[in-house]
């Protein structure tokens, strides 16, 4: 009996100690996670269209050699800025210097021909007198000849002498006649032979003043793969230089963005819109916002039919003594205001998320449990997002302590 008391009571203590135990590790859920949320801020802002664009320089020249010949100096080092005009190249030129003059010896050759040609006629117009005021003394006495010899009053051998000397008077004259135009003739070619003569020298003396290269514009130069002592061609590249201060963007709209544009900078009178009263914003990769600011410099007349789009160019100071400057080639993005959104919803954009579905953000209900909502986001204001749809200016968006979030869960606003 007293055996079953003590059985009893063992059983009993254990059962006190396993049940103690057993409370002491039940399961006990965490609290809800503590996430931050914020209302939409609602704020008119302006509206703008973003696109994709590229840099290009406004002035871009390959200067070339316009003359063969051996390269004698080099008046530039790699990536400096030159002017206009600007000696950067020299090529030997002694043999064009020879060749300067030897033209010029042709044009004092064909000027000395042309004075003997000019003095030569001189003489033919003397000869042509001379021979005119013969012909009129054998004429005159051919003709009293004639006469006495149809009155018989003189032989026959005289009258033919008359005939011949008037014939041989003639003769002279056309002789002389045709002396002077040979010697005009003479004078006609050593005119050609002078300009053709002049017109070679001038030549030379381009070929000559090519051996020195001058840089056709402004701007920087970039590396020349020729080296001294190479014997470069007609034609062969040297050195490229780029100006790029102004510099251009250029970039492609919609129709669509097009006819939005229009309508929103409609004027009471209907007047077309001046480009260069459109402002342009350009941002890098890597860039915060927009630090360069800009004009619409160039608007094409027709939409490109194969893409539907509409070709714009943009301009931008670009002074190479400012930290921040673009350069040529550079893909970018430019952005152009098209209105404003009145009574925009606006939240941190690092509130926003994507996946397979769309972008869409947390939101905490009445019951405290997380909801996703799908929105639709439009334009970046800064670290805010416009969000065109998707919100109301009531929600509670979470915007810290996502990591914690997940659909369904109850979390703890702050």
């Amino acid at each position: 009996m007293i055996q079953s008391k003590l059985t009893f009571g063992l059983i009993a203590f254990v059962l006190v100690i396993y049940t103690g135990c057993q409370s002491k590790t039940a399961y006990q859920a965490p609290p809800p996670p503590k996430v931050t949320v914020v209302n939409p801020m609602v704020k008119t802002v302006p509206l703008f269209l973003e696109e994709n664009g590229q840099t290009e320089a406004v002035g871009q020249a390959v200067v070339r050699a316009r003359v063969p010949g051996i390269l004698k100096e080099i008046k530039f080092q790699p990536d400096s800025e030159v002017s206009e005009g600007t000696l950067l190249f020299e090529i030997e030129k002694d043999e064009y210097l020879a060749a300067v003059e030897s033209a010029k010896a042709s044009v004092s050759s064909a000027k000395a021909a042309l004075g003997s040609a000019q003095a030569a006629i001189g003489v033919a117009d003397a000869k042509i007198a001379s021979a005119e005021a013969a012909k009129k003394v054998s004429q005159a006495e051919f003709d009293r000849k004639k006469i006495l010899f149809d009155d018989k009053a003189i032989s026959q051998s005289e009258y033919d002498s008359a005939v011949a000397e008037r014939d041989s008077a003639l003769a002279a004259e056309k002789g002389a006649q045709a002396d002077k135009v040979a010697k005009e003739t003479e004078i006609n070619n050593a005119e050609a032979q002078i300009e053709k003569a002049q017109a070679d020298l001038k030549n030379k003396q381009l070929d000559l003043d090519r051996t020195m290269i001058m840089a056709p514009i402004s701007g920087r130069l970039t590396k020349t793969s020729v080296k001294l002592g190479n014997l470069v061609k007609s034609g062969e590249p040297l050195v490229e230089i780029v100006r790029r201060d102004p510099i251009w963007a250029n970039f492609n709209v919609s129709e669509r963005f097009l006819l939005d544009f229009q309508r929103a900078n409609a004027t009471k009178d209907d007047e077309r819109i001046n480009p260069k009263d459109v402002k342009v914003e350009l941002q890098r990769s890597g860039d915060i916002g927009f630090p360069f600011k800009g004009t619409l410099d160039y608007v094409a007349p027709k939409i490109d039919q194969n893409t539907g789009t509409l070709q714009m160019r943009a301009v931008f100071d670009n002074p190479e003594a400012k930290a921040l400057t673009l350069v040529p080639g550079l893909f970018v993005r430019v952005r152009v205001q098209i209105g404003v959104y009145e009574n925009a919803l606006l939240i941190p954009e690092r509130a926003t998320a994507r996946d397979q579905v769309g972008t869409f953000v947390f939101v905490v209900g009445d019951d405290k449990k997380a909801i996703r909502k799908n929105v639709k986001v439009g334009t970046k204001q800064g670290d805010m997002v416009v969000i065109t749809s998707g919100l109301s200016p009531d929600d509670s968006v979470i915007v810290a302590g996502l990591q914690r979030v997940r659909l369904g869960v109850e979390v703890d606003p702050q």
